[in-house]
């Protein structure tokens, strides 16, 4: 028999405090063995041609320290307080670093041709492993400056826009309690990568800015982008991937899954990948693909979305095929749970060919207009099979319930609406368009014609 101990309320609350106090000093401790960038030489608020070349040098100096088996430093510190503007730093066969971004990087906003034409990304990881960035604060981050890069990109054509951060063939990747802000292109690039987790992740576009400067220059139609600023959140290929409690507000793909081909490393199929609890601003969508054609076959299955909210957004439910004439592909398995959305402004669901238009290109031949202009041709190549839309719950649409688009040839299979309720005024019309498509409907409205 142990006798019940009280313990009255101020007892337990000098208890918190106590315990509040080792995780401070812990994480002090922590920091004072960090790879603190300052050390090293890093110049703090400055935007100098020179800081930024300093800066993008340390932190490739400072990642080499902390992947240095030898020592037992293995985290580099971007301290609170401080920001520093860079260009773009490159890590290749980095293993059990901790980037902590407690403070900001900048990316530069020098926008010439000869800072950037080079670098896909302002960092940028290959072959890597046990990598983490996070922040200790949940107030650090990358601010990618991204402005000046959308207005070059559309008053010259010239689009040479860094990513924010992109890997190619890592595994063994955490992402949490950081933000971005601003990339030029891409948030976050994961390409070809293997077990994964993004958690508590801020993405935070000025949409009002890309707004404006779109209208300016007539490639903004009843408030649709014409084309896009290619603003996308986390863009995925790979295997075992888990996103969650991530808030995005970007006018592009908030996560588009990417697909593999048998000659990637973790190929031949992205899948087994969860994108659960969410919510999206201003977004195209929680999309798969693009995928076109490819002599490998590009691959995507196994895919769950699930417990997404949406808020005004362009499309949320997306799966896009690409053009191309050589090859195959394959969507397979995808399934939308749980998935609720307020005030779309153009389709809430789009099952197709993509809807794109890049700067200076005659775009994917599928109008921004379907359906009321008629022109979406469809692929042949990429067969959509067996997507799952369940307890799905959209009001106050505009145009129309969604499209689902299929080709004659090669017709979707599989599909299964059940408990999809779509609500609007749908001044387009009133009901999905929908060709091509094999499925069943179980307490749905409107119903998919053509299921």
């Amino acid at each position: 028999f142990r006798p019940h101990i009280f313990r009255p309320a101020a007892t337990l609350a000098m208890h918190r405090v106590l315990c509040l106090a080792l995780l401070v000093a812990l994480l002090n401790v922590l920091q004072s063995h960090a790879v603190n960038v300052l050390d090293l030489g890093a110049v703090p608020h400055d935007n100098s041609f020179a800081a930024c070349q300093k800066n993008s040098k340390v932190l490739e100096a400072a990642m080499l320290k902390a992947n240095d088996t030898t020592s037992s430093d293995h985290v580099v510190l971007v301290p609170a307080g401080y920001n520093f503007t860079m260009f773009h730093s490159s890590f290749d066969r980095i293993h059990g670093v901790t980037l902590q971004l407690d403070g900001f990087l900048l990316i530069s906003n020098n926008i010439t041709k000869v800072n950037w034409v080079n670098a896909s990304a302002a960092l940028h990881f290959t072959n890597s492993a046990f990598i983490t960035v996070r922040s200790t604060n949940s107030m650090g981050g990358i601010d990618g400056q991204g402005y000046d890069f959308w207005w070059e990109v559309i008053l010259t054509g010239n689009d040479y826009r860094p990513h924010t951060i992109q890997m190619n063939e890592c595994h063994d990747v955490v992402f949490h309690d950081v933000r971005f802000f601003n990339s030029p292109q891409y948030h976050l690039l994961l390409q070809d990568i293997l077990n994964v987790h993004v958690y508590n992740v801020q993405i935070w576009v000025d949409v009002a800015q890309q707004r404006n400067m779109l209208e300016q220059h007539g490639l903004l139609h009843e408030g649709i982008p014409t084309f896009p600023l290619n603003t996308d959140g986390i863009d995925p290929s790979g295997v075992n991937v888990l996103i969650e409690n991530i808030t995005v507000q970007n006018f592009d793909d908030v996560v588009a899954v990417k697909p593999l081909t048998k000659k990637n490393r973790y190929g031949p199929c992205s899948r087994n990948m969860t994108i659960r609890n969410s919510v999206a601003y201003d977004g195209v969508g929680m999309t798969i693909g693009s995928v076109p054609p490819n002599t490998d076959t590009n691959c995507i299955r196994d895919i769950l979305f699930e417990n997404i909210v949406f808020h005004h957004p362009f499309k949320a439910i997306y799966v896009k095929t690409n053009p191309g004439n050589e090859g195959d592909g394959l969507i397979d398995n995808i399934t939308y749970r749980n998935i609720s959305g307020t005030d779309s402004v153009w389709y809430p669901i789009w099952i197709g060919p993509q809807q794109e238009q890049q700067p200076d290109t005659k775009g994917t031949g599928c109008s921004f207009l379907y359906p009321i202009r008629d022109e979406c041709p469809t692929q042949p190549r990429v067969p959509v099979s067996n997507i799952h839309l369940h307890d799905i719950k959209f009001t106050g649409g505009v145009t129309l319930p969604g499209v689902l688009l299929c080709n004659e040839t090669r017709p979707c299979a599989g599909f299964d609406f059940v408990n999809v309720q779509n609500s609007g005024e749908f001044l387009v019309q009133k009901d999905y368009v929908c060709k091509n498509v094999q499925g069943s409907h179980m307490n749905s409205s409107p119903n998919p014609p053509c299921f």
